[in-house]
C-alpha cells in the first residue's frame, strides 16, 4: 500500500558552523526552525558564504516519502515550488528515488530553500525561507490521488496554513486513510499550540513528536509523561528522545526502543527517516516493536552524514539491518 506526503518542498543548504555563534546573532534557539523573508534569506547566505556547505532537496514530508520509497515503499508527495532551476532539481531528485510527483510550479514565485546551520555535534538551527512551498496546490487532496493509498503523512511545519493543513486532514480521513502528523519543531508548536491541540484531537491517528515537540504539546518535559498524556488523545504516538531512543504508545501497548552506535555528523531529516521507516513497516504489517526498530536503524545511520539525502552506500547498509527486522530478529536494545 502507498504513503503519500504533504508538505514544504524545499531544498536544503547545509552549512557546518564552529560554534553557537552565529546562533546567538541571530537570536535563535539551538535545534529551532524560523522563518525568513527573501532579503533575509540572501544577508544570511552572504554571512555563511566563507562556510563548507551542501546543496540536497528537502523538506521534513519530502524527506519521509524519500526515505520510504528508498526502502521500498510505493510514495508520493503534494508540494510546490517555483518555475526555476531549485524547483528543477528538487523534483528531479524526488523522481530519481521512485517518488510519484504530484508537486504544483508557481510562475512568480522563488522556490523555497532552507538554510540549515549544523553544529559540531550534529545538531541544526533551520532558517527557512518557504517561497513557493506556501503555494502548494491542494488539488492533489481530490480522491481520485488518494485512491489506493493507505498513509497520508503532513508536516507540522504546514500548522502556519491552516487552510491547507485541515482541509488537507480531513480529505484523507474521509478517503479512510491513517492520517499521520509529525511535530515538525517545538517552534512551530510553540507558536501554534492551540491549532496543534485542535488537529490532533480530531484527526490525527499516529503521531511523531522528539522530546521538545512531546513537552510543547503537553505540560510536561519528562518524555514518559508526555507520551502517556498525548497517547490518551490519539491511536498511536511515537515520542523521539535522541540518544536514549525512542517511546511508542497504542492502545495498552508500549514499546522503549534503543539505538544502534552510530557517529553524529548532522541531524538533519533524522526524524523524518524515522517515520519513513515506521510507516514502511507498519504499511507491511509490522508488530510496533518491529516498526520502532526500522526507524531506530534508519535514523541512526542518518545522522553520519550531512543532510538527509542519504548516499548509496548508507542505503546499502541499512538494508541488511531492514531484512534481519522484517524477518523477526530483535536487533535493538
Amino acid at each position: 500500500m502507498a504513503i503519500i506526503g504533504m508538505g514544504n518542498a524545499l531544498t536544503d543548504i547545509l552549512v557546518q558552523i564552529p560554534d553557537e555563534t552565529i546562533l546567538h546573532d541571530l537570536g535563535v534557539e539551538r535545534g529551532g526552525m524560523y522563518l525568513i523573508d527573501n532579503k533575509q534569506h540572501h544577508r544570511l547566505m552572504e554571512r555563511i558564504a566563507s562556510l563548507p556547505r551542501k546543496l540536497a532537496a528537502g523538506g521534513s514530508a519530502a524527506n519521509m516519502v524519500a526515505g520510504a520509497a528508498m526502502l521500498g515503499s510505493r510514495s508520493a508527495f503534494i508540494g510546490h515550488v517555483g518555475r526555476d532551476a531549485t524547483g528543477e532539481a528538487f523534483c528531479r531528485c524526488q523522481q530519481a528515488k521512485g517518488v510519484e510527483s504530484l508537486v504544483g510550479v508557481s510562475e512568480g514565485t522563488p522556490s523555497g530553500k532552507c538554510i540549515s546551520l549544523i553544529l559540531p555535534d550534529g545538531e541544526r538551527t533551520m532558517l527557512t525561507y518557504l517561497g513557493a512551498a506556501l503555494e502548494v496546490d491542494t488539488r492533489h487532496l481530490a480522491s481520485r490521488y488518494l485512491q489506493g493509498r493507505e498513509v497520508f503523512f503532513v508536516e507540522g511545519y504546514l500548522l502556519n496554513s491552516p487552510d491547507v493543513i485541515e482541509p488537507a486532514m480531513r480529505a484523507a480521513r474521509e478517503a479512510g486513510l491513517l492520517v499521520a502528523l509529525d511535530a515538525a519543531s517545538f517552534t512551530v508548536i510553540r507558536e501554534f499550540r492551540q491549532f496543534a491541540d485542535r488537529l490532533i484531537d480530531r484527526y490525527v491517528d499516529l503521531l511523531f513528536a522528539n522530546e521538545d515537540e512531546a513537552a510543547a504539546l503537553t505540560d510536561t518535559d519528562v518524555p514518559k509523561q508526555a507520551l502517556e498524556q498525548l497517547a490518551g488523545r490519539c491511536g498511536t504516538v511515537v515520542v523521539k528522545v535522541g540518544p536514549e531512543g525512542s517511546w511508542i504508545a497504542r492502545g495498552s501497548e508500549r514499546c522503549r526502543i534503543g539505538i544502534i552506535e552510530a557517529h553524529p555528523v548532522d541531524k538533519t531529516g533524522a526524524g523524518d527517516l524515522y517515520a519513513a521507516a515506521f510507516l514502511h513497516g507498519w504499511t507491511r504489517g509490522l508488530s510496533l516493536r518491529q516498526c520502532g526498530e526500522l526507524g531506530a536503524v534508519v535514523s541512526s545511520k542518518s545522522i553520519e552524514v550531512i543532510g538527509a539525502d542519504l548516499p548509496a552506500e548508507t542505503w546499502a547498509g541499512i538494508r541488511p539491518w531492514v531484512e534481519r527486522i522484517e524477518a523477526g530478529e530483535r536487533v535493538v536494545g
